[in-house]
């Protein structure tokens, strides 16, 4: 338990944390939101009709492992969920589920491009990067 009047973790944490967290994502994106109906493709990917970019700038990506039980079939071609976990500045614009996130720059050139869809945000009580969950259908290769 602290002193009186003293704190475990000082008010200005978060603020005085975030130049660290954003130096540590060395890829960038660009954050869409839909604002029309849009379409569900053959393989599941859901392609909006029209986007507005709510949020440009850097972000770091990482793989989840992917669930096996979450094969399924999509006209007779198996895909795979895959997701990733995407970290953006903590300041950034609101992100709301079904936005989509395009990786616009990466260390590894095989990340650009990548095209995911939010399915989740974690918020958390130290506000230093905000950590997006994201999911991108693809067909299975095994």
């Amino acid at each position: 338990m602290p002193f009186p009047g003293t704190h475990v973790i000082p008010p200005d944490w978060s603020s005085h944390h975030r130049p660290t967290a954003t130096s540590a994502m060395t890829a960038t994106c660009v954050i869409a939101r839909a604002t029309g109906q849009g379409i569900t493709g053959p393989t599941g990917i859901w392609d909006p009709s029209e986007a507005t970019t709510i949020y440009t700038g850097p972000c770091r990506v990482v793989p989840r492992a992917t669930d096996e039980g979450r094969h399924r079939t999509s006209g007779e071609r198996q895909v795979t969920p895959r997701r990733y976990e995407v970290t953006i500045t903590y300041d950034a614009a609101t992100i709301r589920l079904g936005d989509q996130v395009r990786i616009t720059a990466a260390q590894d050139a095989g990340l650009v491009g990548l095209t995911t869809r939010v399915i989740d945000v974690s918020y958390s009580s130290e506000q230093w990067q905000r950590v997006l969950f994201t999911q991108e259908l693809q067909e299975d290769t095994t």
